[in-house]
C-alpha cells in the first residue's frame, strides 16, 4: 500500500517538474526569439523599466501617458518633496497599464504619493476588451518583470485572441524570421554598450523623465488640436471603472493619490470649446473619495504662461516647458503655493480674463481632399471673421468676409499665408 502511495507522489511530482520545465522552455525560447527579431533599441520604455526596477526605494510615483513622461522632471521635484520620485509615463499609457505600474511600484516600494495624469482624450480609449490596436500595453507589459501582476494586466487588457501576441512579443515580428539581414543588424545593435548598459539616447534623462526637444515654429500654432469638442457622456466605461479601481488600491494600501492635469497650449483648451465639461466628469468620478484632482490647465497666467515657445506641439511641454512646470508642480505639493492663488475655477474663468485673442487654426483633412479649418479664438460668440489667402503664387482671394462663422476649407494640396482679419486683430498663419 505505502509502495502504491509512493509511486503515485513520484508520478505527480513528475508531471508537476515536467509542466515547470515546459514552462521555462517556453518562457526562454519566447526570450531567444525577442532577442532576435524585437527592435527596442530606440525604446524609452525600456530605459525607464530598467531604472524602475534598479530603485532603492521610490517615495512618489507619476503615472499616465506622454503627458507625464514628458511634463514631470523627477531631478527638480526631488528637491521640493525631499523624496525619490519617479516617472512612470509611457506613450499611449491608458487606466490598466497605469493600474498595473501603481501595482508593481506598490509591492517593491514604500510608495507614500500617487500622481496619476489625466490627458482627456483617454477617455473614448476603446474598452479593453475591444482592443485591436495594444501598443500602449506592450510598450509596458514587455518590461514588466515576470509576476501575477502582470499576467493579470494582460489577460484583462484584450480578448483572448491577442493573449499569445501578448505573452510572446516574438510572435508579433514572427516575419522578420524571413529577412535574416534585419536580424543580422537587429543583434549587431543589440551587442553594442549602448544597448546592453541601457545608455539613455535622445531625450531620455533619467527617472523615466524624457525631454522633447521640438518646438511649435514662429510659435504659429495649426494643428488638429481642438477640432471636436469632448464627449463626456461617451466616456469609456472601462475608463471610469479602472480609475475606480486605481482610488480603491490606494486607499486599501495607504497611499495617497492626486489625479493632475499636465498643462495643454490655451489653443488647445480653448479649440474644445467645453474643457469645463471634462473638469466636472473627472470631480464627479472621483467625488465622495479620498482621491484629488488638480488641472494645472487652470493656471493663472503669472504662474505658468501657457505661451507656444514653452510648448512642441499643441498639447506637449518640450523641455523648457517641462523644467518651469517641474519648479510649479513642486512648489503647489509642497504648500509653497496656495491653491487660490494659483488656479482659477474654471476654463470659462480663466478664458474671460485672458480676453479676445485667436491662439490658431485647428484642421481636420478629410476624404475628398479638403482641408476644413477652424479659428479657435477666444473672442466673443457673434465677432465677425474675415479670412484671406495669400498662395504660392501671390494671388490674394477672400476665403470668409465678415462672417460669424469659425469654420472654412482649402484644398490640401494648396500652401501659403492665411490672414485672419477682425476688428480688433490680424494673425497670419503658414499652412
Amino acid at each position: 500500500m505505502r509502495s502504491l502511495v509512493y509511486n503515485r507522489d513520484m508520478v505527480w511530482i513528475k508531471k508537476i517538474m515536467l509542466g515547470i520545465g515546459f514552462a521555462a522552455a517556453f518562457v526562454l525560447c519566447g526570450l531567444g526569439f525577442r532577442w532576435l527579431l524585437v527592435d527596442d533599441t530606440q525604446s524609452y520604455t525600456r530605459l525607464m523599466m530598467h531604472e524602475f526596477y534598479d530603485q532603492k526605494n521610490i517615495d512618489v510615483l507619476f503615472v499616465g501617458s506622454s503627458h507625464c513622461y514628458g511634463a514631470l522632471d523627477p531631478s527638480i521635484i526631488d528637491l521640493y518633496f525631499d523624496a525619490n520620485t519617479f516617472n512612470a509615463g509611457s506613450s499611449l499609457q491608458a487606466q490598466d497599464a497605469s493600474l498595473a505600474l501603481i501595482r508593481e511600484a506598490v509591492e517593491r516600494y514604500q510608495v507614500k504619493h500617487v500622481f496619476l495624469e489625466m490627458y482627456y482624450l483617454m477617455i473614448n480609449n476603446d474598452d479593453y476588451r475591444e482592443r485591436e490596436q495594444l501598443t500602449g500595453t506592450y510598450i509596458v507589459s514587455d518590461y514588466m518583470r515576470p509576476s501575477l501582476n502582470k499576467v493579470r494586466f494582460l489577460l484583462h487588457a484584450s480578448s483572448p485572441k491577442y493573449y499569445v501576441n501578448s505573452f510572446l512579443p516574438a510572435r508579433r515580428n514572427w516575419e522578420n524570421l524571413l529577412h535574416p539581414a534585419e536580424i543580422r543588424e537587429l543583434l549587431y545593435k543589440k551587442q553594442t554598450g549602448e544597448y546592453r548598459e541601457f545608455q539613455p539616447f535622445g531625450g531620455y534623462r533619467e527617472k523615466g523623465f524624457v525631454a522633447n526637444q521640438g518646438e511649435i515654429p514662429n510659435g504659429s500654432l495649426l494643428d488638429t488640436a481642438g477640432f471636436d469638442s469632448i464627449h463626456p457622456e461617451s466616456a469609456s466605461e472601462d475608463w471610469m471603472k479602472t480609475i475606480r479601481e486605481i482610488i480603491a488600491y490606494c486607499e486599501k494600501k495607504g497611499v495617497e493619490l492626486t489625479l493632475f492635469s499636465a498643462p495643454m497650449t490655451m489653443f488647445q483648451t480653448v479649440g474644445l470649446g467645453n474643457y469645463d465639461d471634462y473638469i466636472e466628469l473627472v470631480r464627479e468620478l472621483i467625488r465622495e473619495t479620498k482621491a484629488e484632482y488638480v488641472d494645472f490647465n487652470l493656471c493663472r497666467e503669472d504662474y505658468f504662461d501657457q505661451t507656444p515657445d514653452l510648448f512642441s506641439d499643441a498639447g506637449h511641454l518640450n523641455e523648457a516647458g517641462a523644467e518651469t512646470f517641474s519648479h510649479l508642480f513642486g512648489a503647489y505639493f509642497s504648500g509653497q503655493i496656495p491653491a487660490e492663488a494659483l488656479f482659477y475655477d474654471s476654463m470659462q474663468d480663466k478664458i474671460a480674463a485672458h480676453g479676445p485673442d485667436i491662439f490658431g487654426l485647428s484642421y481636420l483633412d478629410s476624404g475628398d481632399g479638403m482641408r476644413k479649418l477652424k479659428i479657435v479664438s477666444s473672442f466673443p460668440a457673434g465677432t465677425l471673421y474675415s479670412v484671406e489667402f495669400s498662395g504660392a503664387d501671390g494671388v490674394v482671394r477672400m476665403l470668409k468676409e465678415n462672417s460669424d462663422d469659425l469654420y472654412f476649407e482649402i484644398p490640401q494640396e494648396e500652401h501659403g499665408t492665411l490672414r485672419i482679419i477682425t476688428d480688433e486683430t490680424v494673425t497670419e498663419i503658414e499652412v
